[in-house]
This record gives C-alpha cells, structure tokens and sequence, in this order.
C-alpha cells in the first residue's frame, strides 16, 4: 500500500509539473487523460479536452496523417514519433512534437502521447530558411550587377541599372536619383522622394538618414552632384545595408570610370563621327579599361573576398564549437557551402578581371593555365603550340592584348562556333608575335567578316590589335569553321600602365 501510495504521488508530480503535454488515447482516438500543462500550451482546461477527440484541434492538412500515424501504432505496438501543426484555443497555429507509445496488452488499445511544444525552434528554423535564401539572392544579385557593369558605357545606362537592381531586391525602396547643381544649388527635374537639408554634407559613398530617407553621393559631373535616394524603412535587414553598401561601391567606381571616358569622348566626338579611331585613341581606351580592371580586381579582392573569407571562417568555427539539431546543423552547413561557392565565384571574377600569372610568368605559361582552366569546363579540345618562343618578353600591353584577344576567341567558340577542337599557335619571326587560330566549328558567312560587322566580337579584336599597330584577318565560310591570323610588333620598351 506504501509502494501504491508513493507510485500515486510520483506520478502526481510528473503530471503536475511536466512542461510538456501528457495524453492518454484510446483506439477511438478520444482522449482518457490529459495533464495540466494542457492549459499553459494549448490554451484547454483538461477537463474540456478528456473525452473529446484527440485529432480536432490539429491543422487540418495535418489530421489524416496523424490518425494514421495513430492507426499504425496500435496496429504494431511501435513507438511512433511526428511533427505536426496544432491550432491553440485561441487560434495561433502552433508547432508539436509528438511521442507516441502504445500500452502493451490493453483491451482499450490505450496509448501515452508525449507532446512537445516547437513552435519556437520551427520559427527559429523558418528564419534560419528565410535568412539563407535572403543572403543568397543578395550574393546572386551582387554577382549579376557586377558583370552588367562591364557592359555600361553610359551614366544614363547606368542609373537605369542601379535603379532596377534596386526596384527588383528591395521593392519598397522608391529609389531616385537626385541631381544637384551644386552652383545654382537646385535639382535638375521633379522629385517624389524627400531632398536633404544640407546637400554639402552627402559625402561620396556614404549612407546618410534624414526623414526616413537614406541619402548616398555617388559622384560629382562637372556642378552636378549625383545623388541616390531610397526609404530607409525598406531596409529591414542588416544584411541588406551590406548589400547595398557594396552595390554603391560597385556603382561608384564604375561611375568614376565613365566620367574619364566620357570627359575624353566629349572633346574627340566630333573627330570621331565621321573617320576610324585613330590608334591612339584605341591604345588610351584600352590602358584605361585594364586599369580599371586591375584596380576593380583589388579592391574585390582586399575587401569583399575578405570579409567573405572572414565570415566563412567564423562560422565554420560556430559549428565546431557548438551541436545544434541535425536540421539546423545541416542548413548551416549549406550557408557554409554557399560561402564557399560565392568566395570562389569573386576570385574568379577577381582572376577574370586580371589574369594570374600574366605579369610574373609570360604570356605562354598565362595561357597554358588559361586553357587548362577552359577545358574542364568545355566541350572542345583546346591544342596549343609554340614556335621560338623562349626568351620572349612583351610589355604589358602587348601581353594583355594578345591573350584578351584569346580570351575573345574562347569565348565565342563556346557560345558560337559548336566546335569540336580548337588549335591555337603562337610564334615569334621578324620581331612580330603571330597569332594563328582555328577551329572546326559551324562558321559563318563571309559578309559578317566586313569590318563593320560588330557581333561576336570581331570589332573589339580588331580594335584591340590595331591599338597595338598590328593586324588581324578573319575566315569562315558556313560549315568550314573560323580561321583567325593576327600579328603585332614587338616593342623594345616596357610599358606597364
């Protein structure tokens, strides 16, 4: 009687101050007994809950999964274990954990339901989710930009782009560029969103708040100041500041770049509308190119590579340290992998942007990595020969137009031609570097040879080598694959920009 006496009074205790829910069922899925915790987690008296069906307060794409779940139980004797969503008296949906246990040799077919609340840990991991997806559409958009900014040769394209990305990641931003006459101290057009009170302030690619309005200078024109505006409550994360940070950072040096370029269009527009560009001309462009390349290149490479590389190394380090649940280990794992991916996606971005090699190897040991890189990646096969080449030495120029054009003839081979090899052979005779390519791809007609043509990138080879007081020729015929000779003197100097 003692024995019965504490068994009662220990399962008293267990029942009254358990934080989960305890439930007896029976085979009619109605409920025998059920503990106060009833109350504090679902919102039921456990009088209101005992002889009421066990499955009605469940969500309802829930229940016949459950009351099989159930069935099966019984049927087997097995402990069974399920998540499910549970709507609380009051009407929250709430997330459970349920532990089911049949009692062996029942006549009532009696089982103990073990019930806990992970409502909390299933928002936790929906955030985590939401998080995840989040910072990868800011990486993806951050990636995509930055490759169309090497297309923009316009402030007009550019604002059209910055303000589409904008508009596309951050719907609630109302994004406008503002564009201030610094002498007449006015704006040029009408504008919805607020104006700053002090426009002096703005420094260049600074965020400045002012009446839930974030103010950024991305550069000056001449008197006019160029100014990006956008709501600062659209900004809900702190993982979007960053973001957008770096797109300014994008923005502004791409900017910088076509105020130069344009500077020296304006004055030369008038002799360029009506002859060839001269080689000068040509030569100045493309230093200027590669030296925002290069400089593009670094800063990737010394600030956003390294504050990737940073995050990846803290939270590697976050998941040795700590256990987390299965689940939640395995979506860090994937933001892991993730970081991983976007690390290598800017180095290549940063190696595209300047080729290794190129200044401490030569040419020839820059495009034996470049076409063993190429290749695992292609379909064709890539052949590459060499004729009296030791001891070559180009300057820089001469080597970065030589395997830019490369880089040109890959890349068409592999969006054009359907080629199934490629042959590529450098020589050097008479203190000229030849260059003689082909491939036996699908060709195409000889009027898209004409120097007017500009598809594929045949003009911008041309230019390039041209710049370099060179020559290049082109043939093709449909069906008889493309053939490409080109030479450039070798310069005695070196001329590093």
């Amino acid at each position: 009687m003692e024995k019965l006496s504490q068994s009662n009074w220990e399962f008293e205790t267990i029942s009254k101050h358990t934080q989960d829910i305890l439930l007896i069922v029976d085979q009619q899925q109605i409920v025998r007994f059920a503990t106060p915790s009833m109350e504090s987690i679902l919102g039921y008296h456990p009088e209101e809950f005992i002889g009421e069906n066990a499955f009605d307060p469940l969500f309802p794409e829930d229940r016949d999964r459950l009351m099989a779940s159930h069935r099966e139980a019984i049927a087997t004797g097995e402990p069974r274990v399920d998540e499910y969503r549970v709507f609380h008296k009051n009407g929250e949906l709430k997330y459970f954990e349920s532990r089911v246990m049949p009692v062996q040799n029942h006549p009532d077919h009696l089982i103990v339901v073990a019930i806990r609340d992970i409502t909390t840990r299933k928002r936790m991991e929906s955030e985590l989710e939401r998080r995840k997806d989040r910072y990868q559409e800011l990486q993806n958009s951050l990636k995509n930009y930055s490759q169309d900014l090497s297309k923009v040769m316009k402030l007009s394209e550019l604002k059209i782009r910055l303000l589409n990305e904008l508009n596309i990641i951050i719907p609630d931003a109302k994004p406008q560029i503002i564009i201030y006459n610094r002498e007449q101290q006015s704006t040029q057009g009408e504008y919805h969103a607020k104006q700053p009170s002090d426009f002096s302030g703005l420094n260049v690619g600074k965020l400045q708040e002012e009446n839930d309005q974030i103010y950024i200078l991305i550069g000056d024109r001449k008197e006019w100041a160029y100014i990006l505006t956008i709501k600062a409550s659209a900004m809900k994360e702190s993982m979007d500041t960053i973001w957008l940070e770096t797109l300014v950072y994008y923005t502004i040096m791409v900017f910088e770049s076509l105020l130069v370029i344009e500077s020296l269009m304006d004055q030369l527009e008038t002799a360029l509308q009506k002859s060839e560009k001269p080689q000068w001309i040509l030569r100045l462009m493309f230093n200027l190119s590669e030296k925002q390349r290069m400089e593009l290149s670094s800063d990737l490479h010394d600030t956003v590579l390294q504050d990737q590389m940073a995050l990846f190394r803290n939270l590697e380090s976050i998941i040795k340290e700590y256990r987390f649940d299965s689940e939640v280990d395995q979506q860090l794992r994937e933001i892991v992998q993730g970081l991983l991916d976007t690390i290598h996606q800017i180095r290549m971005t940063c190696n595209e942007l300047r080729p290794p090699l190129l200044r401490e190897a030569g040419l020839i040991s820059a495009l034996e990595n470049l076409f063993d890189y190429t290749q695992v990646s292609s379909t064709f096969k890539i052949g590459f020969t060499t004729g009296n080449t030791a001891g070559l030495e180009l300057n820089e120029e001469e080597t970065l137009g030589i395997y830019r054009v490369v880089q040109e003839l890959l890349n068409n081979a592999a969006k054009h031609s359907q080629a199934a090899n490629l042959h590529f052979h450098i020589e050097r005779r008479d203190e000229h570097i030849h260059l003689c390519y082909s491939d036996d791809g699908k060709g195409f007609a000889s009027d898209k040879l004409t120097p007017s043509f500009s598809s594929m990138g045949l003009s911008g080879m041309r230019e390039r080598i041209r710049s370099l007081n060179g020559s290049i020729e082109f043939q093709s015929e449909p069906g008889k694959g493309l053939e490409v000779s080109l030479q450039i003197p070798i310069s005695s100097k070196v001329n590093p920009f």
